[in-house]
């Protein structure tokens, strides 16, 4: 009997039939397979934990622990956990079957046997596993990758963070010392100035928290918050800095909500931003506030182009920002979209976007009232 080649194969045989095991020894280790014959269930978990084979060959009817039992421990080792087991057995019942398959069985081969029909299913059998082998190792090696090149990003943004503050300190200390002195239009190039440094600022901060937010890292601080009072305060702000379109809020009634403030602000600005981006010169920007049934919902209407329907969900996630703008369907602010969605649903919230009615449209959020 020639010596088995690893390389095609390392097969564990179960039988306590000799003769059943010197035949299937003999033919697969004739085909080139290494092959390691064992005689009782006992003797197979021993084998498989001292060393895993690729693939297992495995009788039912065995006197103490039957087949069904060996595969069923042989699926609680982890290092065996996803090695192919095919029962090699006598029984036909359906019944058999389907309990075979239930314990964790990739295949049933009936006896009397063909030879070549077990050479043919051991040899699928053997090349799904390693295809499965070789597609875990690079799924395992692309997420290294990617941790490796995020890990570069957020040392990059975190390293910008600090120069692009030194940037806005100064840029407020200028604004506030010459505000009497410049023309109008000087004051407005520094008025968008300004604003062009606080969305770098708010860009490096999403694209590290939307990290966090992922990994369920960042910590939110809530407290009891006046969302039409935020919004108002948001709208100020961003008003100061962007004159050349109406940005409204529509009066309602104050609705709280339990949020983290520091967050809901940068979620409004984002909208807001995305809003002003897509909203042509002169026109307005609605936000509104209602509560009903005890969900307060924030809404901020543009009057842009719309969103394709194919794109809305893309646009809210973290790399579906990247497709949408491939399929020229929509251009967002970044990844100020995906950091709304994963902070409002942080929140216990939902995020989404509809058509305005007479174009445009509706970004929304909703939380629960208090």
């Amino acid at each position: 009997m020639k010596p088995g080649n690893p390389h095609l194969g390392n097969i564990l045989v179960v039988d306590d039939t000799v003769e059943n095991l010197r035949l299937l020894t003999s033919m697969l280790t004739e085909y080139g397979y290494e092959v390691r014959p064992v005689i009782n269930g006992r003797q197979a978990l021993q084998a498989a934990a001292h060393s895993a084979p690729e693939l297992v060959l495995l009788d039912i009817n065995m006197p103490v622990m039957d087949g069904y039992e060996v595969c069923r421990r042989l699926k609680e080792m982890p290092a065996v956990r996803e090695v192919p087991v095919i029962f090699l057995t006598a029984l036909i019942e359906i019944a058999d079957k389907t309990k075979a398959f239930g314990v964790g069985g990739v295949d049933y081969i009936v006896k009397p046997f063909q030879i070549n029909e077990v050479l043919a299913r051991v040899q699928v059998h053997l090349s799904l596993r390693r295809a499965q082998v070789e597609l875990a190792g690079n799924y395992e090696r692309l997420r290294q990758l990617e941790k490796m090149r995020d890990d570069l990003v957020h040392m990059i943004v975190h390293d910008m963070r600090s120069p692009l503050m030194v940037v806005m300190g100064h840029h407020d200390l200028l604004r506030g010392l010459l505000r009497e002195h410049l023309s109008p239009d000087a004051a407005a190039s520094l008025e968008e100035a300004a604003g062009g440094v606080r969305r770098l600022a708010n860009m490096a901060n999403d694209l590290l928290d939307v990290s966090k937010l992922e990994e369920h890292r960042l910590t939110l601080n809530c407290q009891n918050c006046g969302l039409l009072e935020l919004a108002r305060e948001v709208v100020a702000q961003i008003g100061v800095l962007d004159r050349s379109r109406r940005i409204t809020v529509v009066p309602g009634v104050p609705a709280l909500v339990s949020c983290d403030v520091g967050i809901m602000r940068r979620i409004l600005q984002n909208l807001l931003d995305n809003a002003i981006k897509h909203t042509p010169t002169g026109s307005e920007v609605r936000v509104s506030v209602s509560d009903t049934g005890g969900q307060v919902r924030l809404s901020v209407a543009d009057r842009g182009p719309g969103i394709p329907l194919a794109a809305r969900d893309k646009i809210f996630d973290r790399f579906g920002v990247v497709q949408a703008r491939a399929d020229m369907q929509y251009h967002s602010v970044g990844l100020g979209l995906a950091f709304s969605k994963l902070a409002v649903e942080a929140h216990g919230g939902t995020i989404g976007v509809e058509e305005a009615d007479g174009g445009g449209s509706v970004f929304w959020l909703q939380l629960a009232g208090l």
